[in-house]
C-alpha cells in the first residue's frame, strides 16, 4: 500500500526548496514522489496522512550517542554523572539491553530517526540494530561503532571500550571490530574525557599520531569510516593528521587543526548539549565551583571551536552523546555560530546525512521516508522540533512525543526537579 502525507508545508532540504502544500508519496520505505498537492494523483487504495497545518521535513540525525545509556541524562537527583555512569555500565547487558530499548523509543517518538552509536558497551547497540532492522523493537537506523578503541585504563575503558596498545594492538582491535562485530564506523579515544573530570583530563593525548594513523588506515581499508574522541589541541591535531573522517567533541581546536580539517575534508561533531549538561548537573548537586570550572574552561572553549568550525565552512553536525538531547544540540548550534534555525537544521538533516553517505537527510525521490511532522516551522524556531506530531521511519508512522528535556534547559527555564 502506498502512503501519502498530503497538504504539508515540505521542507525538502534539496536546493531550498519549500513546498507550500505539498503531498510526500511512501512505498516499501521509500520516497517515491514529492509534489506539489494538485500535482499528486491519488488512488483509491492509498493510505492518506492529513498533514494541512502541519511542515514535513526529513527525520533527525544523531551523529553522537551512547543508546544503552542515555536516561543517565535524567540525572539521578543529588548523585553525580560519572557516579551514575560507573554505576550504570556495572549492570548486566541483559539491563542494558532494556535501557536501550526504551531510550531507541524516545529517541524514535522524538523525531530522531537515524542515531550512530558508539558504544558503552558496543554489544548492545550490535543487537539493538540487528532489532531494529528486523523489526522486533521500533526504533531509528543505528550505525554502531561497538566498543570504542582505546589506551590501557584511557578514557571509557572502565565503561566498556577495548584496551590496544601499540599500532600491532590497534591494528587487532579495528579488525576484530569490524570483522568479528561487525560494526559501521570505528571510533578512536584520541584523549581523556570530560565525564570523569577532574580524576581524568581531557587536555591529555591518549593515543598517538601512530596508533591512530595504523587504526584508521586499517578502518579504511575495510570501507568504514571513522570518529575520535578528541579534545586537547594535540590530539585533535593527531587524529586529523592520521586522517580521521569525524572529530567528536574538538574543544580546544586551533586554526591549525582547522585548516588541516579543511583540506582533508573532516567533519566536526562537537556533542554541546551533552557535555555542558555535565557542568550544570555539577551545579546541581552542590558542586558549584567544579561546574563552573567545566563550563568557563571547557565549554566556553567548545562554543568558539564550533564557530570557528563554521567560519571555516567545516561540516557541522548535531550529537548529543549521554546527557544531551538533539533540539538543544541545534539551538547551541545556532548560538555559537550565529546561524539562522534554516541554516542550523542542517546540521540534523542533510549535512549529518552527507557526512554518513546515506539516501537520507532530505525529502526527494529514491531517498528513504524517515521523516518528521511537526506543529510549527523550525526554519523559523527550532523549538517546533518540540512540538513532533507524527514520525516516519523506514516508511511506517509513529506517533510523536517531545523528547525529556536536558538539565541545563530545565534550569534555565525555571522548570522544578532539575535534577531528575
Amino acid at each position: 500500500m502506498r502512503t501519502i502525507i498530503h497538504g504539508a508545508t515540505v521542507i525538502t532540504r534539496v536546493d531550498d526548496r519549500v513546498i507550500e502544500r505539498g503531498d510526500v508519496s511512501i512505498e516499501h520505505g521509500i520516497i517515491t514522489a514529492v509534489n506539489d498537492t494538485a500535482q499528486m494523483h491519488r488512488e483509491s487504495g492509498d493510505d492518506v496522512v492529513d498533514a494541512h497545518g502541519l511542515v514535513l521535513l526529513p527525520g533527525l540525525i544523531n551523529m553522537h550517542d551512547h543508546i544503552a545509556r542515555k536516561r543517565l541524562r535524567l540525572n539521578e537527583p543529588g548523585v553525580r554523572y560519572k557516579d551514575q555512569s560507573d554505576r550504570l555500565m556495572r549492570e548486566p547487558n541483559e539491563y542494558l539491553a532494556l535501557h536501550t530499548a526504551r531510550n531507541l523509543a524516545d529517541h524514535l517518538h522524538s523525531g530522531v530517526t537515524t542515531v550512530r552509536d558508539f558504544g558503552l558497551p558496543g554489544a548492545t547497540a550490535l543487537a539493538a540494530r540487528k532489532a531494529v532492522e528486523q523489526e522486533v523493537i521500533a526504533g531509528p537506523r543505528i550505525f554502531t561503532g561497538g566498543d570504542p578503541i582505546a589506551i590501557t585504563g584511557g578514557h571509557a575503558t572502565n565503561w566498556g571500550a577495548q584496551a590496544a596498545d601499540g599500532t600491532e594492538d590497534v591494528v587487532r582491535a579495528v579488525r576484530r571490530s569490524i570483522l568479528t562485530d561487525k560494526v559501521d564506523v570505528v571510533k578512536f579515544m584520541a584523549s581523556g574525557g570530560l565525564g570523569t573530570y577532574p580524576e581524568e583530563d581531557p587536555g591529555v593525548p591518549e593515543l598517538t599520531y601512530e596508533e591512530l594513523a595504523a587504526g584508521i588506515s586499517t578502518a579504511h581499508q575495510f570501507h568504514r569510516p571513522t570518529a575520535a574522541h578528541a579534545y586537547s589541541t594535540q590530539a585533535i591535531l593527531n587524529a586529523v593528521q592520521a586522517g580521521i573522517d569525524t572529530v567528536e567533541h574538538g574543544a580546544f581546536m586551533n586554526e591549525e587543526a582547522q585548516q588541516l580539517m579543511v583540506e582533508r575534508g573532516t567533519a566536526h561533531v562537537p556533542t554541546i548539549s551533552g557535555l555542558i549538561a555535565i557542568g550544570y548537573q555539577l551545579q546541581l548537586i552542590g558542586q558549584e565551583v567544579l561546574g563552573r570550572q567545566i563550563l568557563d574552561d571547557v565549554i566556553a572553549r567548545l562554543l568558539e571551536s564550533v564557530r570557528m568550525s563554521a567560519d571555516h565552512g567545516i561540516p557541522l553536525a548535531t550529537g548529543t552523546d549521554t546527557s544531551g538531547e538533539i533540539v538543544e544540540e541545534l539551538e547551541l548550534i545556532a548560538q555559537a555560530t550565529g546561524w539562522a534555525p534554516e541554516r542550523a537544521l542542517g546540521a540534523a538533516t542533510d549535512v549529518a546525512a552527507d557526512i554518513l553517505g546515506q539516501p537520507i537527510g532530505r525529502i526527494r525521490s529514491g531517498h528513504r521516508a524517515d521523516l518528521l511532522l511537526v506543529d510549527g516551522d523550525p526554519t523559523q524556531d527550532l523549538e517546533a522540533l518540540r512540538r513532533p506530531v507524527s514520525v516516519f521511519a523506514r516508511g511506517r508512522v509513529f506517533a510523536g512525543r517531545p523528547a525529556p528535556l536536558g538539565v541545563r534547559v530545565k534550569m534555565l527555564r525555571g522548570i522544578e526537579g532539575a535534577a531528575r
